[in-house]
Formats: C-alpha cells, sequence, structure tokens
C-alpha cells in the first residue's frame, strides 16, 4: 500500500504576502489542489494525507474531504513524520511531496514507485544547470557540477526506514539528506526528474506557473 503525505505547513515567508503559497489561487484553483489532485487520482496511490499548519486545518479539510489533515511541526522533519504516523495502517510506501511543487506528474509518481521496488527510496533528479563553487571562509575551491544534481520531491520511502530516520534527530533540508546521514549505506534510486516540476518560492515562480499551466 502506497501513501502520499503532502506537506503544505510552511508560512511562506521567502514568498512574502499573508496568505501561505500553497493557498494562493491560480486561475481559481489553489496551487495545493494541482498536486492533490495528481496524486489521488494515480492509481498506485492508495491515501493522501496532507500537512498543514494548525490555522488552516479547518479550511484543508473542507476544501480537501477525500485527505487526511493533519497538523505540522516546527520543522519539516516534525511535519513529515506528522504525516507518516497517520497513514492508512499497511502502508509499505510513502511518498513525500512538496505542497509548493504543483506540476508533478503522473509518471515522475509512477517512476519513484517502480524505482523503489529494489530499493530503499527514490527521488526525481535533475542536472546542475549553472556553474558552482564552494564558498568557505572566503575561500573559493571547484566544484565539478557534472557530479552535483539537484533533488526534487516526491521522495519515497520505505516506510519504517524513514519512520526511523525521522525518529534519529537528524536535521536537513529533505528527507534524502536526513537519510544519507542515518543510513548512508541506503539503496537510494533516483529517477529523471522534470524542470516543470519546481518549487514556487517566489512571485516570479508564480508567475512563471500562470504563464505554463
Amino acid at each position: 500500500m502506497n501513501s502520499a503525505i503532502i506537506v503544505a505547513g510552511g508560512n511562506s515567508t521567502r514568498f512574502g504576502g499573508e496568505i501561505p503559497k500553497q493557498f494562493v489561487k491560480l486561475k481559481g484553483r489553489e496551487i495545493l489542489s494541482f498536486s492533490v489532485d495528481t496524486f489521488s487520482s494515480h492509481p498506485d496511490i492508495d491515501g493522501v494525507v496532507i500537512v498543514c499548519h494548525t490555522e488552516w486545518i479547518e479550511h484543508v479539510q473542507e476544501k480537501y474531504p477525500r485527505c487526511k489533515v493533519v497538523e505540522g511541526g516546527k520543522t519539516r522533519q516534525d511535519s513529515s513524520l506528522a504525516g507518516i504516523k497517520a497513514v492508512q495502517p499497511g502502508t509499505t510506501a510513502v511518498l513525500i511531496h512538496d505542497a509548493a511543487r504543483p506540476l508533478v506528474t503522473e509518471s515522475i509518481i509512477s517512476n519513484c514507485l517502480n524505482a523503489l521496488i529494489d530499493g530503499d527510496g527514490s527521488a526525481p533528479i535533475l542536472d546542475a544547470s549553472s556553474s558552482l563553487i564552494n564558498l568557505e571562509n572566503d575561500q573559493a575551491s571547484f566544484v565539478d557540477r557534472n557530479t552535483i544534481k539537484e533533488v526534487q520531491t516526491p521522495q519515497c520511502f520505505k516506510t519504517n526506514l524513514i519512520m526511523d530516520a525521522l525518529h534519529s534527530g537528524l536535521r536537513g533540508t529533505d528527507e534524502i539528506g536526513i537519510v544519507l546521514q542515518y543510513y548512508p549505506q541506503s539503496k537510494l534510486n533516483f529517477v529523471a526528474g522534470d524542470t516543470r516540476n519546481f518549487k514556487v518560492t517566489t512571485e516570479f515562480d508564480l508567475k512563471l506557473l500562470a504563464a505554463i499551466n
């Protein structure tokens, strides 16, 4: 059994405005609704959990009655863990997705699930498109961008492994990073990401989303 966890608990401090970006409307639809609909309609997803700030729980419950809605925590890790604890009994795989990535596709979801069959985790990735340096104490050093990848969501895991990793107390910007710290020898399989599966973090991103959708 596979469950999707859509993390929508952020307050969008980088985005600005009074409404968190996941609840901003685009052509009459909340940004959150795009990914909810994609996961809900996928034939291999058995349930969808939305994790949100306590102030938005009633709104989300009313707007998305087919989903289970739970309160998020103070950190990304806490929110993801709350979502995992809320999945249906018997769930063997969870896909953790950013609510601010509205254009996730059915094929990305399917590819991540297929990649998990012989692995502990999976995620979509993209090649780095810009030149990179490492800057530490004002000293720059070379970085080979061919070895650097951008990790998107959904990030898919065997339920027991990600539960243990999130319980470890380790911190990171995403679940893949935490798993790599907790269990460096884990088998992670990566699939092709999609540039359209970008994360809406600024007003420009919102304009870009409106232009391509």
